[in-house]
């Protein structure tokens, strides 16, 4: 499909959606605070009884424990199948902190360094510099979305499930030769980009002399007991797949065709509301884990423990505080610093201001019908994790999304 048929396209959702848009219910306002586990709990079922989203599941760690693991309303729709601790969710973006961690674990095996110029792994990796004299792209430029490398979309490279993932290495030069003109000089601003962590993931492939999403699966997902996840669903997961969703009437609906195949990936339209066959990310490095969010949490319960769970030491503690405290870059504009003011970008990571608390936190989303965000308190060895299966990082409290809005939530209670 091309720029025109896909804008043609949008512009007759966009029509069909404008009414409900305007007319339609908005979910509530988030409370000011919640005093108790039941306060929490009412704002989220309040939003799931307006399918806002129609599943979500909540998970809280604290100390290195995982105290608070409840699921909410439906993981399919159509078929009345209730979100449990189980479900399984796709991480969108939210994978990029694990490709972070492939890389630092590299780093840490003296098989890379972070230091080094991309083209070190990456012979064939070609952008046009601002200028003859333009620093060099190094992975750290690439870990904290410094490189000026753009955000192309690139959702639409997607494949059906069963299809063979394409090399990312190929996947990445592909991609890099119709986007290769740098945004700005490496190193002088930070732009969030796909694209970038596309190429970390072709870089961990180079490196490993493996599938990056095979070296993350043995080497991170594993070893942490992070037995449900990965970038596909086996037998044994697939029945646990939340499905995707987004409801006609919104402007985010609207905006689905200039991304992706809508009519190639819907599965069911019911009531308002598009549900999406499974499909699997063709970039495994900006996006494409899936998980239950007790799996999401040994991941962050790592972070908060200097990289080790259960006696699995993923990162070493050195790495861990470069990944929270190196680095760190303001975007000047953009995408990320409209949706979380004063956020910066460090290696894998975003940096987001809580008043005066440390705030570590990743979101991810995926146009056919997820979102998912997690953050970390390291200072008070705090975690929280949502995941719902509706993309819903368009609708905005005080400036945050209605996921972030219930991590504030938790974040304020005394657990």
């Amino acid at each position: 499909m091309n720029t025109l048929q896909k804008a043609g396209k949008a512009s007759k959702f966009l029509l069909a959606t404008v009414g409900a848009t305007l007319f339609g219910s908005k979910p509530p306002k988030p409370p000011q605070y919640a005093n108790s586990v039941a306060e929490l709990e009412a704002y989220v079922n309040k939003l799931v009884e307006m399918s806002r989203p129609p599943g979500l599941s909540l998970v809280v760690v604290k100390d290195g424990k995982m105290i608070y693991n409840k699921s909410f309303g439906l993981a399919d729709g159509p078929n009345r199948i209730p979100a449990t601790p189980e479900t399984i969710y796709h991480w969108g973006s939210m994978t990029k902190p694990t490709t972070a961690t492939a890389i630092m674990q590299l780093h840490e095996r003296g098989a890379l360094n972070i230091e080094d110029l991309v083209t070190k792994y990456l012979p064939d990796f070609r952008v046009q510099y601002p200028s003859s004299s333009s620093e060099r792209i190094t992975i750290r430029h690439l870990l904290n979305h410094s490189s000026g490398i753009g955000n192309p979309n690139i959702l639409e490279f997607v494949h059906e499930e069963g299809e063979p993932f394409p090399d990312q290495v190929e996947l990445a030069q592909r991609l890099l030769d119709g986007n290769n003109k740098l945004q700005f000089e490496p190193g002088t601003d930070a732009m969030y980009t796909n694209l970038g962590y596309t190429v970390l993931g072709a870089v961990v492939e180079a490196v490993a002399g493996q599938p990056h999403k095979d070296y993350a699966v043995e080497n991170i997902f594993r070893p942490l007991k992070m037995e449900h996840t990965d970038y596909v669903y086996s037998d044994e997961t697939r029945q646990y797949a939340a499905v995707g969703s987004q409801p006609n009437g919104s402007i985010t609906s609207a905006m689905l065709p200039m991304m992706v195949d809508t009519d190639a990936w819907i599965r069911e339209s019911v009531n308002g509301r598009m549900w999406f066959k499974h499909g699997n990310a063709d970039f495994t490095g900006a996006a494409g884990v899936r998980s239950p969010t007790s799996d999401a949490a040994r991941f962050v319960m790592a972070f908060l423990n200097g990289g080790e769970l259960n006696g699995a030491q993923i990162l070493s503690p050195e790495s861990v505080a470069m990944m929270f405290h190196d680095g760190h870059i303001e975007p000047k504009g953009g995408q990320t610093a409209s949706l979380y003011k004063g956020v910066k970008h460090g290696l894998g990571w975003m940096i987001w201001p809580d008043g005066e608390r440390l705030r570590i936190m990743h979101p991810g989303s995926v146009p056919m019908g997820f979102s998912a965000t997690m953050q970390l308190y390291p200072e008070e060895r705090l975690g929280i994790i949502v995941h719902g299966n509706e993309w819903a990082y368009g609708v905005n409290f005080r400036g945050i999304s209605l996921m972030d809005s219930i991590v504030q939530l938790a974040a304020n209670m005394n657990w």
